[in-house]
């Protein structure tokens, strides 16, 4: 019988994967199988590409910390606030993550919530969604456990959502990220929203 180990990320606590890889974020390898497991399902299903985003932005929200590499937790944090707190969609979410580039030193430094019991992991998205064979289950599972991985971070990071906005506001209002764009649809249109709400 294999050990469990939990996942210093989640918290969840799963069968030792049988893998010599490493794990890519803060995770452990048996929690980023399901999360290939969930993604997978996502690409099989060209309806559930809607929500792969939100998938990606909130693994790396909820593994933070460890090696986890800035620029993941940053834009991570950054699609999460953009798509709960401010209605964006997937692909608008995409476009300015495209343009956020490297990171800087005025992007911040995050000490990540602790796991918690009472939050959503990729584990539960697996169960309601690919497991059970279910789009609607994996859809809603997806936007609540996002829901708990925000919810997380703005209870115990202080002012994670004003220091997000406020690097963004260094990119793309103090470095030009906003220069050459043209015309009212795709990565413009979603960059001419996200210079609005920083203006404001």
């Amino acid at each position: 019988m294999r050990s469990r180990t939990a996942c210093p990320g989640c918290g969840i606590v799963l069968p030792e994967a049988a893998t010599s890889e490493r794990a890519r974020l803060h995770a452990s390898p048996a929690c980023e199988a399901v999360l290939d497991e969930i993604l997978g399902y996502e690409f099989q299903h060209p309806v559930m590409l809607r929500y792969n985003q939100l998938t990606i932005d909130t693994y790396g929200a909820q593994h933070a910390g460890g090696s986890a590499p800035q620029v993941r937790v940053c834009s991570s944090l950054a699609g999460l606030w953009l798509a709960l707190e401010h209605g964006f969609s997937a692909e608008d979410v995409r476009a300015v993550h495209r343009r956020m580039g490297d990171p800087t030193p005025a992007w911040p430094l995050f000490d990540p919530p602790a796991p918690r019991q009472r939050w959503l992991t990729v584990l539960d998205v697996a169960e309601a969604g690919v497991r059970q064979h279910s789009d609607g289950g994996h859809a809603r599972a997806a936007g609540q456990w996002a829901e708990t991985v925000w919810n997380a971070w703005l209870a115990e990071v202080p002012e994670v959502d004003d220091r997000i906005e406020a690097m963004l506001r260094s990119i793309f209002l103090e470095t030009g990220h906003n220069e050459g764009l043209h015309g009212t649809i795709g990565s413009a249109s979603a960059i001419h929203r996200l210079l609005g709400l920083l203006e404001a």
